[in-house]
């Protein structure tokens, strides 16, 4: 029997690294290594993880040559869900995954398409993506969407001045600018496919769950609210005008997670850049559709998630 296709997630506890252990989990089909800090080696989360049966490495992108070679001894593919702050710390990964003989690196994208000069976040992963093809590494370039958590207001009528409309409250624009969508349990299902399918192997896939504007998502709060018989919804829209978000962007300190998110709301709300239709575009990268390619995978939509939200 050959050995088991060995995948290494770096960030395997955070929110898209939990979702994609899960989904190469529950595969059954492959050796899953999660590279944690040092200094979480003993937290409680990891401790799961061992007890389900995966390996745990010690590492950080600013770990030395030898430590990083060491972390991905034996790995076939990498895939990584580091913090956003982190994201230029990737060289490193990618210099170890070569040398490591990896047949596929996957690094942190998980967002929305768009094109470069827009975001800088965005310009920074498109960054990456060019170093690991200038390396000659096998790659899989993997964009998400926005999660569906994040879209839907919270059932109550206290705002934060956060840009994720689930706290904010806020419509920005017209509203009627579709918004690709994910739930992020399907996200980890995508990738156990992507992952064991050579047709996306130094592609760019696109994985998505449903599309909405702004304007749907709150008819669909209003009415899942209502059908689960707990009254109507707590929450109001505040509207926003594309200047607001331009204001905000151009007042942002330069790399904060502020400017960060006001960037990511002109993409999206105002530009129309997260749709499937732009993914697939070749000045958006040319994108392979995850539903297209895995038509057997059943993910939430949009209606699905709000009943799984207002229900609790």
């Amino acid at each position: 029997m050959s050995a088991k296709h060995t995948v290494f997630v770096l960030g395997g506890t955070g929110t898209t690294g939990t979702s994609i252990v899960n989904g190469l989990l529950d595969a059954s089909k492959y050796r899953v290594v999660v590279g944690v800090r040092p200094s979480s080696l003993e937290k409680p989360e990891v401790s799961k993880l061992r007890e389900r049966g995966v390996e745990i490495r010690a590492i950080e992108l600013t770990s030395s040559p030898a430590e990083l070679d060491a972390a991905l001894k034996g790995v076939d593919t990498v895939i990584s869900t580091t913090h956003f702050t982190e994201i230029d710390k990737q060289v490193s990964l990618v210099d170890a995954a070569k040398r490591a003989g990896v047949k596929r690196f996957i690094p942190d994208d998980w967002a929305s398409p768009c094109v470069r000069g827009v975001m800088k976040i965005h310009d920074q992963k498109r960054a990456i993506q060019d170093y690991v093809k200038s390396v000659g590494l096998g790659y899989t370039f993997i964009d998400v969407g926005f999660w569906m958590v994040l879209v839907f207001p919270e059932d109550k009528e206290e705002t934060e001045d956060i840009f994720f409309p689930s706290k904010s409250h806020r419509i920005t624009g017209t509203g009627d600018v579709k918004n690709a969508l994910t739930h992020i349990p399907d996200i980890g299902k995508f990738v156990a496919e992507i992952i064991d399918d050579e047709r996306t192997l130094n592609k760019y896939v696109f994985c998505w769950g449903d599309e909405k504007t702004q304007n749907e998502i709150w008819e669909i709060a209003r009415k899942a609210k209502a059908d689960a018989g707990g009254g109507p919804l707590k929450a109001k829209p505040i509207f926003e005008s594309a200047e607001d978000v331009r204001t905000k962007i151009k007042n942002a300190k330069d790399g904060s997670f502020a400017q960060l998110g006001e960037q990511y709301n002109l993409s999206t709300y105002i530009r129309g850049d997260n749709t499937v239709e732009n993914a697939k575009k070749p000045e958006y990268g040319g994108a392979l559709d995850a539903r297209e390619l895995y038509p057997h995978i059943k993910v939430a939509s949009a209606e699905d998630f709000a009943k799984e939200l207002y229900r609790q």
